[in-house]
């Protein structure tokens, strides 16, 4: 009696306190290094550190000396500024993301081979490089919490020479077009022809112990200072501290690299330098947690949680196609007709809230920027151009707002995701306000004449189908549809009582069907889907807006004939195009939209094909010619929604979980609505699932477990507490704080340990650029030797 009382006590203290034993993160996270047997020769394959705002990658650069390898330096923000000309802003080559420089590590011998390790854990690079003479070890990191590079070199029968070589700050697309490269015509040729001048050559010079690299931008718009301090012998033990920032409108680029650099070398001195930077990534990881009995995914998706705090941070600039990394590329700022939205999806259900609150943050900062991003005429309206610098000074023209309504979608879903309901009325209603502003004008400006009343809008873009722009366009028409609804829903909500809340509603009755064909959604109204199709735009409806839903059987048979249309067109009709018709995201959209249809196999099918892609590099990186760094991200997104979906109000528990996954478990998944869910499957059953409110919304919980006994906090639910909806449906009246579990058995019977399932070697260490990454195409195409 006594045994069986302790034993049900103990169970009910794990599911009120949580029900997971110490999770060993260090040892769990060791067998998910990447990890290097040969010189890295190019960014795609090498190792990276950052913290949001700075960072590195390591690699001996092609046509560098062969006793030459190089830390490659990036700034997030490192922007130009410069004005328009003659009235046309020129992002491409005016407000472009702008190269850095390096730091040469010159070694006496020829470099022969490199044995390296990127701890995740501890987010810091260890190893050794051999050369013809003796060999070095190394060690570098990005502090997680200073803008600063640490790097050290241990030489042995060697000696390491450190130096900077400044880029010249030059916008690469210029470059590109300057040598007869780039498409032609239009503005492409004016940005050809329009005036250039460089910056001035930076200055360098010295103080106390540390080296500066000022360089000012042209007409003084902007500036970076790199500062750096090498202490040590070359051929013993010698560290370098070096830290960039960049300043615009201000000028204190240079004190603020001063003052980094010093406080680097008070911390070094009280010994707390390694220790904070640890602390941050160690308190990190434990946000969320997930084990499978599939090591590749595994692997992949914690990589993909150490790359995104890695590029950004809730306090940094909003993530473009590069985050602090930085290669030649020829799009060189934010996208936002995919890219920023499928980055910002990531940390949501991986409970990374703070991390990932970047895009809010820097819209909230520069909001006041989106309402001059619009014609004069249209007030109180709020628009972004397809890609921006960092500063949203991009000017939308008299178009449709749709770029900028999709961004704030995601601007909801992180506040849907943290239960910020004040931050809904207060953030996202003006700026969401500003954008049905802008849609409303853009009607006034356009109308199309209409028998019955019918909104149309005459003239829009479905992102990147060729020949996609025309009348009624099915992503404008889900975009619209959103934007209006959530307006309508908040000014209920938060009784704000908008004077516009009428003319929203009758824009949303009378707004244009959907256009729909035997294929299902159409690109629009005159143009129905038949080329291939690398963006999912005209699906938007269905993911991730969710304005139309597989909720119902004709929902789910419009989704799933639309995405196998989509997907049969662009795989197997002849491609005649030049673009890449199947990309990272092309199989991340379909694997997250069949999770949606409940289909797992097809949900594998295409989230393993992201893996099998041979533009994603073994380290996980991705790049399409140029660095595009959305897709591997939206990996993470598709083991979400496999596990867990929380659209339209339900949480939906292991809705695509495929059978291969017969063992997964997961602690603290976020849902919307301010849920963590932690859930169990062994050998294909699920033990437990586990619902937390933290924000005390509506609950709604779907689960697989046959009719399951149901506890809150520890005791037998009331039947009060529970409404049985039908098909594993139950609504709980679950209050802030409070914990529903639903288990197959009693509770005290119910095994609440979530741990690692364990892995053999040969699941260890399945990425970097080594001979167990010589199993990827993208091994194959990067690594050429």
């Amino acid at each position: 009696m006594r045994l069986g009382w302790m034993a049900t006590m103990l169970a009910m203290m794990f599911a009120v306190q949580g029900f997971s034993e110490e999770i060993d993160y260090a040892s769990f996270l060791g067998r998910h290094d990447m990890v290097w047997d040969r010189v890295p020769n190019r960014w795609e394959v090498s190792p990276y550190t950052g913290n949001g705002n700075v960072g590195f990658l390591f690699y001996q650069d092609k046509g560098e000396a062969k006793n030459v390898i190089s830390i490659h330096a990036g700034r997030h923000d490192y922007y130009d500024h410069r004005e328009p000309h003659e009235g046309n802003e020129l992002l491409w080559i005016y407000r472009s993301r702008l190269p850095l420089g390096h730091f040469k590590l010159e070694s006496a011998g020829e470099i022969q081979e490199a044995d390296l390790r990127l701890d995740l854990w501890n987010a810091e690079l260890r190893g050794t490089v051999r050369t013809s003479k003796g060999s070095y070890a190394v060690r570098g990191f990005t502090h997680s919490l200073h803008d600063v590079i640490y790097f050290e070199t241990d030489a042995e029968n060697e000696s390491v020479k450190v130096s900077w070589h400044p880029e010249v700050p030059k916008a690469p697309v210029r470059t590109t077009l300057e040598g007869g490269g780039g498409p032609k015509g239009g503005s492409w040729d004016r940005m050809r022809k329009a005036p250039y001048a460089l910056p001035p050559e930076p200055t360098l010079s010295e103080e106390d112990g540390m080296r500066f690299c000022f360089q000012p931008l042209h007409e003084n718009r902007g500036e970076t200072t790199t500062g750096w301090e090498v202490a040590g012998k070359a051929n013993g033990k010698q560290l370098l501290f070096a830290s960039i920032h960049h300043s615009f409108p201000g000028h204190d680029s240079l004190d603020v690299v001063k003052k980094n650099l010093r406080n680097a070398r008070a911390l070094l001195e009280d010994g707390s330098f390694f220790a904070s930077h640890r602390q941050w990534w160690n308190a990190y990881y434990p946000l969320s947690f997930l084990t499978i009995n599939d090591p590749e995914k595994e692997a992949f998706y914690w990589i993909q949680m150490y790359k995104f705090a890695s590029a950004t941070r809730g306090n940094g600039p909003v993530m473009d196609l590069m985050g602090p990394w930085y290669h030649k590329t020829f799009w060189p700022m934010v996208w936002g007709d995919l890219n920023v939205e499928l980055q910002y999806w990531t940390h949501l259900t991986a409970n990374r809230l703070d991390v990932g609150s970047s895009l809010c943050n820097w819209f909230d900062k520069h909001e006041e920027q989106l309402f001059k991003n619009v014609p004069d005429h249209w007030e109180n309206s709020a628009g972004l151009a397809t890609l921006f610098p960092q500063d949203l000074v991009a000017h939308q023209g008299g178009s449709v707002p749709d770029m900028l309504c999709w961004i704030m979608h995601n601007y909801w879903l992180h506040c849907e995701f943290a239960g910020d309901r004040g931050r809904m009325r207060d953030g996202l209603f003006p700026k969401l306000r500003g954008v049905v502003n802008s849609y409303r004008n853009y009607l006034k400006d356009h109308p199309v004449k209409s028998d019955d009343g019918t909104i149309h809008i005459k003239n829009s873009w479905s992102p990147e189908y060729p020949g996609g722009r025309g009348q009624d366009i099915n992503f404008t028409i889900g975009l619209m549809r959103w934007s209006l609804q959530t307006l309508l829903d908040l000014n209920d909500e938060h009784r704000l009582n908008d004077p516009l809340a009428s003319e929203w509603k009758e824009m949303l009755d009378n707004l244009v069907e959907f256009q729909i064909d035997e294929d299902g959604l159409r690109i629009g109204k005159d143009i129905p889907f038949e080329k291939p199709h690398r963006h999912y735009s005209h699906l938007l409806p269905f993911y991730p807006l969710a304005v139309l839903t597989p909720d119902t059987e004709e929902g789910a048979k419009l989704m799933r004939t639309t995405l196998d249309h989509w997907l049969d067109v662009t795989f197997n009709r002849e491609k005649k195009d030049t673009a890449m018709s199947v990309t990272g995201y092309t199989a991340t959209g379909a694997a997250s939209m069949y999770a949606w249809l409940g289909d797992s196999d097809q949900a594998y099918h295409y989230l393993d094909f992201l893996i099998k892609h041979d533009r994603v590099s073994p380290t996980t990186m991705y790049a399409e010619g140029n660095p595009v760094i959305e897709s591997p991200l939206s990996f993470a997104t598709c083991i979400h929604d496999m596990l867990l979906q929380s659209w339209g109000g339900k949480i939906r528990v292991f809705p695509a979980a495929p059978q291969r996954w017969g063992d997964v478990a997961f602690k603290d998944f976020r849902t919307q609505g301010a849920f963590l869910v932690s859930a169990k499957k062994n050998a294909g059953a699920t033990q437990f699932v586990a619902v937390e409110s933290l924000a005390g919304s509506p609950c709604l919980v779907q689960t697989d477990i046959p009719k399951p006994k149901i506890y809150i906090d520890g005791q037998p639910a009331k039947k009060q507490q529970v409404r049985v909806l039908g098909d594993g449906l139950f609504q709980i009246a679950l209050q802030q704080g409070e914990r529903v579990i639903f288990t197959p058995v009693s509770l005290e019977k119910t095994d609440l340990n979530i741990q690692p399932i364990a892995v053999d070697a040969s699941g260890h260490n399945l990425f970097g650029l080594s001979e167990k990454t010589g199993r990827l195409p993208g091994h194959q195409h990067y690594y050429k030797k």
